[in-house]
């Protein structure tokens, strides 16, 4: 019924298709925000596509009959998801591009999965085995490899300061996912409010941007519309799906192969060139997420995560 766990057309959809979906659409992002930014300033697109998402992601969780967050407790869980990880990693984010070279932020916010296996056993009670942390080493090791030839240009202290930051706060916004999952919420309608939650902040985050010179060409449309759509409401309702399925530290590896996914889709749409050492690197993040990825389901009180959740 709506509101209880995920909808049957989620369900019925492996968790490896929805780990590489998520990875997909994130890997996209990469290349649309660069052409996106180039006419508009980014903290504007992100508040305003916060908005477009969630205001479609509203329409659809209402016209399916899903029912709206009702009480202080429904509201302060969506919150404690919307605030770290649609509101200030994503705002952080785009402030660390600003100050470092963009190879040197895609290492840095890969560090996601490390802050989840410190903060996950915290805040979930989620045991993290060696054989998962080893994986979370290789796909890191993978990612710097990947990322190293992107790394020119002045690095600014503030600028890591930024990066890590929103590492951190993409982290503590996956493990709020499991620490509130509001299960009498359709999941459409947990991601609607958490994106127009994020809206606000982001909004007012990017009031000092400079929108003189903003321009809208076609190119910057079709991004938008995709940012919108696909790489934040779509990506982020199947993300939440997966999270309900496994580990946080499992769940949080799609950043490893989101990485190297976005290499290959610049090299292929935006014509990057593409160097031995990246391959290489994309070889070693594919095996660290399979490590990370063979791991069984963490157990938590004990049952595993997806089935404790499912109970609540």
């Amino acid at each position: 019924m709506p509101g209880a766990g995920a909808k049957p057309g989620l369900a019925v959809v492996p968790t490896f298709v929805l780990f590489v979906a998520v990875a997909s659409f994130w890997a996209m992002n990469t290349v649309t925000m660069r052409v996106a930014g180039r006419t508009v300033p980014p903290l504007t697109v992100a508040a305003v596509r916060a908005v477009v998402g969630g205001v479609v992601l509203l329409a659809i969780a209402r016209r399916s009959g899903a029912d709206r967050p009702r009480g202080a407790a429904e509201w302060r869980g969506i919150a404690a998801i919307a605030v770290p990880m649609t509101g200030l990693s994503t705002a952080l984010l785009f402030l660390a591009a600003r100050n470092i070279p963009a190879g040197l932020v895609a290492i840095i916010s890969n560090t996601m999965p490390l802050f989840v296996a410190v903060i996950a056993p915290l805040l979930l009670r989620e045991r993290t085995t060696l054989r998962s942390v080893v994986g979370i080493a290789i796909g890191l090791m993978g990612t710097v490899l990947v990322a190293w030839r992107a790394i020119e240009g002045e690095v600014r202290p503030l600028g890591v300061a930024y990066a890590v930051g929103a590492a951190l706060m993409s982290a503590v916004g996956s493990l709020m996912y499991k620490r509130f999952p509001v299960p009498r919420l359709d999941r459409t309608m947990v991601v609607a409010v958490q994106l127009l939650l994020s809206a606000v902040l982001l909004g007012v985050m990017a009031v000092p941007d400079d929108r003189s010179t903003m321009t809208f060409p076609w190119t910057f449309t079709l991004s938008f519309v995709y940012l919108s759509l696909f790489g934040l409401a779509l990506s982020f309702v199947l993300f939440s799906e997966l999270l309900r399925r496994s580990s946080g530290l499992q769940a949080s590896a799609v950043a490893y192969l989101a990485t190297v996914l976005g290499v290959v889709f610049g090299a292929v749409l935006l014509h990057e060139r593409l160097s031995w050492l990246t391959l290489v690197g994309g070889a070693i993040a594919i095996v660290g997420v399979a490590v990370v990825q063979a791991v069984p389901g963490t157990r938590r009180g004990g049952r595993s995560a997806p089935a404790a959740h499912e109970a609540a």
